[in-house]
């Protein structure tokens, strides 16, 4: 059975909020590619670096991948893939896209043994749900796109889609942690989306 965790994890205790001695937190979004990996850091409303994944030496707490962590039980869908279908929000199954997956598990299970905290997440779904150019052509209309994600986090030219894809990552991540997103939650899989109101309701302080 589906079901959808609908207020975002602020902290797991108490304490873990408002210490004057924590560093602000760092959140990565993660573009996995057949060929290249790339990663977006962001620190607030800052971007701290964009580039390949292996050449990012920044440490950060939380981490949204995009790409699917696992593989269906049964049928070309995970359950909560179908609940992206039945939301209007177009995807590829995970087996037609194996290569991604396997390499989004491999980093998910390295950034775990580190310590990071890790989300799977689907820019697209975050495009269309926070009307980020759902309809613009990543390729050929990317500016439209950065002027979406301008709203979210401050950036400069991003000349890149995997680069895009990789801030509209981190920033949903930020979005949960704000208490501004939930998660899609199935038997075999589950993905972090943003709220359809995030837009709107006031950021929770982060962890």
């Amino acid at each position: 059975m589906v079901h959808e965790e609908d207020e975002g994890k602020v902290s797991e205790d108490e304490g873990r909020a408002g210490k004057a001695s924590r560093k602000p937190v760092r959140i990565a979004g993660i573009d996995v590619g057949v060929r290249n990996d790339y990663i977006a850091v962001i620190q607030g409303d800052r971007v701290l670096f964009t580039g390949r994944l292996e050449e990012c030496e920044l440490e950060f707490e939380y981490a949204g991948i995009d790409a699917p962590l696992s593989f269906p039980v049964r049928g070309p869908f995970r359950e909560c893939e179908r609940v992206l279908h039945r939301m209007g929000i177009r995807l590829l199954p995970p087996f037609f896209i194996r290569k991604v997956a396997v390499r989004g598990m491999e980093i998910a299970d390295d950034l775990r043994s580190r310590g990071v905290e890790v989300f799977e997440v689907y820019p697209y779904a975050t495009r269309v749900i926070l009307n980020i150019a759902p309809k613009a052509d990543k390729r050929r209309e990317l500016d439209e796109i950065v002027k979406g994600i301008r709203r979210f986090v401050s950036v400069d030219d991003v000349g890149d889609h995997n680069i895009a894809d990789a801030i509209i990552s981190a920033i949903t991540v930020k979005l949960y942690l704000e208490g501004r997103g939930k998660i899609i939650k199935g038997v075999d899989g589950e993905i972090l989306i943003p709220s359809p109101e995030s837009n709107t309701r006031p950021p929770r302080p982060l962890p």
